[in-house]
């Protein structure tokens, strides 16, 4: 039982290499989507009033709700993990699972042009603008994850594993994460477990619910 967490850039093609772990290791994804359908349940406000195409104001984390709203967030990483064998995209996921000894970090990158030509072939926009796109999501991230949690979003250090899919295909990327995580269940690091965390009964349930 075990978790890994994907942290990406965007153009990096991070979130379909996360949905291809999940396939290959035949585990749940716990994406924005999921999250967000559990918290919703909850009665409380959507991610996306909190986090969605620009970063949060610094006063804005100290609302009512988005306290609630953060407090659930990493309530749910954690019960995902705890459920066993999940991957989980972004969220901060790493930053919540840090201690855990049996979660596999990852950060998927890809230099800025590389990136910038993704986008702009995704989106049908010009190169420049996708390079706006690009430096403006990562700040949002940057500053996402800087007040919430106090970590550097890219900062490899806070990573098991690094790779950029500039110099990696995507089926390779994938093959590295999942021979990255059996290297870590066959050796595993101290410090407590995800399987010991204690969940509650409800959002476990409403959890495991959304993730099978």
């Amino acid at each position: 039982m075990a978790a890994i967490t994907i942290s990406r850039q965007l153009g990096s093609h991070g979130a379909r290499i996360a949905r291809g772990v999940a396939k290959k290791l035949g585990w749940p994804l716990a994406d924005k989507a999921t999250i967000n359908k559990v918290i919703k349940q909850y009665g409380l406000i959507h991610l996306d009033d909190l986090y969605g195409d620009k970063a949060p104001k610094f006063w804005e984390l100290f609302k009512q709700d988005s306290v609630w709203t953060i407090e659930w967030m990493n309530k749910t990483i954690l019960t995902a993990a705890a459920e066993g064998d999940t991957v989980i995209l972004g969220r901060g996921g790493f930053a919540v699972l840090q201690p855990y000894s049996d979660v596999l970090d990852v950060f998927v990158k890809a230099p800025d042009e590389v990136r910038a030509q993704r986008i702009a072939l995704r989106d049908d926009t010009t190169p420049e603008e996708a390079a706006k796109k690009i430096e403006s999501d990562d700040k949002a991230r940057s500053k996402f994850t800087k007040l919430l949690y106090s970590k550097d979003w890219a900062d490899e250090a806070n990573f098991d594993l690094v790779i950029d899919t500039g110099e990696v295909t995507d089926e390779e990327a994938i093959d590295q994460i999942v021979a990255a995580y059996e290297a870590l269940i066959a050796n595993p690091k101290e410090g407590p477990r995800v399987a010991d965390i204690e969940l509650d009964p409800v959002l476990a349930d409403t959890t495991k619910d959304e993730l099978s």
